[in-house]
C-alpha cells in the first residue's frame, strides 16, 4: 500500500478546525461551507492559482465570475465569508479583508440587485381550503396536521421535521404547545414554545392516531399505500407544500414559487394583516432581528402605509368616485 501523504501547515490546521466545528455549526451550514470551498478551489485550479493561501486578486476574479454565472449577492457574500473562515482556520491572514476584495464586493452591489425572490405564501386561507378539500387517508391526515403545525409555529423546514412527540403538550382545554428545540438562529439550543390552537391539535391528534405514532418523529414518510416510514428530511417539505398548492388549484407559475418557507411567510403576513405587534411576530418566528419579518410582510405593510391611508382620505381610492369620473369620461 502506498504511504499516505502527511498533511502539515495550513491544510492540517484546516482539517483540525473542520473536526472541531462538528457540532458547533448545523450540518447544513457545514455542508454549505464545504461546498463553497470546493467551488472556489475548482475555480483556482482551473486558473492554475493557489487557493490556500489565495491572492486577493483571485478572490476578486472569483466574485466577478460568480456574478456572471448569475449567483445572488447573498450567495457570493457567503462564498467570500467561507473563504475568509478557511484561511483563518488554517492559521493564515484572511485575504478577504483586502481592498481588492472589498471593492469587488462593492462593485457587485452596484451591478446586481440584492433583492431575493420570496417564497409564495401559504396563509390560513389556503390552509383552510386544503383542509376542507383534502379528503381521507393517511396522506391527507399528515398534510393537514403538518400545514397547521408549520403555520402556527412558524417553523422552518428543519425545525418541522425535527419535531418529536415529546415536544408536544396537549392541554385539557383542547389547545396545546410545541417545543421547537433548536432553530437556525438558536445556536445555544434554548428552544422556543409555540402555541397550538384547538383546530391544529385536533388534526394533529387525528394524524398521530391514524399513523400509530406513539414515540419519535411527529411527521414521517409514507411508504406505499399505508405504511409509516422514518422521519421526513428537510428537503421533502417543499415538494409536499407544492403538491398542496396544486391540490387547491394554484397556477403552475405560483406553484413553482412555493417552498418549505411558504407557511412561514404566510403566517407572518397574516399576523401583520391582523396588526399583531412586530416584536411579537419576531419572537414567534424565532428571529433575532426584525429584518426578515419586515421583508415577508412588505406587501402588507405597503398596503397599510401612510400613502395608502392618504389616498383613502383624499378619495383617490374611492370606488364610487372613480366610477363616476370614468363614466363622465366615457360619455364625453
Amino acid at each position: 500500500m502506498a504511504p499516505q501523504p502527511v498533511l502539515n501547515g495550513p491544510l492540517a490546521a484546516l482539517l483540525e478546525w473542520q473536526a472541531m466545528a462538528e457540532g458547533a455549526y448545523s450540518k447544513n451550514t457545514l455542508r454549505a461551507q464545504k461546498a463553497d470551498g470546493a467551488i472556489f478551489q475548482a475555480f483556482c485550479e482551473a486558473r492554475g492559482e493557489s487557493y490556500l493561501p489565495a491572492d486577493p486578486k483571485t478572490i476578486r476574479a472569483f466574485i466577478e465570475d460568480r456574478v456572471k454565472a448569475g449567483k445572488k449577492p447573498a450567495t457570493i457574500r457567503r462564498y467570500v465569508a467561507t473563504i475568509s473562515r478557511v484561511h483563518i482556520a488554517a492559521g493564515l491572514l484572511s485575504p478577504c479583508s483586502s481592498e481588492a476584495v472589498r471593492l469587488g464586493l462593492k462593485k457587485m452591489g452596484r451591478e446586481t440587485s440584492a433583492r431575493q425572490d420570496q417564497a409564495h405564501p401559504l396563509g390560513w386561507k389556503e390552509i383552510k381550503e386544503f383542509i376542507e378539500a383534502a379528503g381521507e387517508g393517511l396522506r391527507a391526515d399528515r398534510e393537514r396536521a403538518m400545514l397547521c403545525v408549520a403555520y402556527e409555529t412558524l417553523a422552518r423546514r428543519g425545525e418541522l421535521v425535527a419535531l418529536e412527540l415529546r415536544d408536544l403538550d396537549f392541554h385539557p382545554d383542547g389547545t396545546g404547545q410545541a417545543l421547537i428545540r433548536r432553530g437556525k438562529t438558536d445556536v445555544e439550543g434554548q428552544g422556543r414554545l409555540a402555541y397550538l390552537s384547538r383546530e391544529t391539535v385536533r388534526w394533529l391528534k387525528i394524524w398521530l392516531e391514524h399513523a400509530g405514532i406513539d414515540d419519535g418523529a411527529v411527521f414521517c414518510r409514507l411508504v406505499g399505500a399505508g405504511k409509516i416510514g422514518g422521519p421526513l428530511n428537510p428537503g421533502s417539505i417543499a415538494p409536499i407544500f407544492k403538491r398542496v398548492a396544486q391540490w387547491i388549484g394554484m397556477s403552475e407559475r405560483i406553484v413553482e414559487r412555493v417552498s418549505g418557507h411558504s407557511t412561514r411567510v404566510g403566517a407572518t403576513q397574516d399576523l401583520t394583516e391582523l396588526d399583531i405587534d412586530l416584536a411579537a411576530i419576531t419572537q414567534a418566528g424565532g428571529w433575532k432581528s426584525t429584518r426578515m419579518p419586515l421583508q415577508y410582510a412588505e406587501k402588507i405593510n405597503a398596503a397599510k402605509s401612510g400613502m395608502s391611508k392618504a389616498a383613502e382620505k383624499a378619495g383617490r381610492d374611492s370606488i364610487a368616485d372613480f366610477a363616476g369620473r370614468f363614466d363622465s369620461l366615457d360619455r364625453g
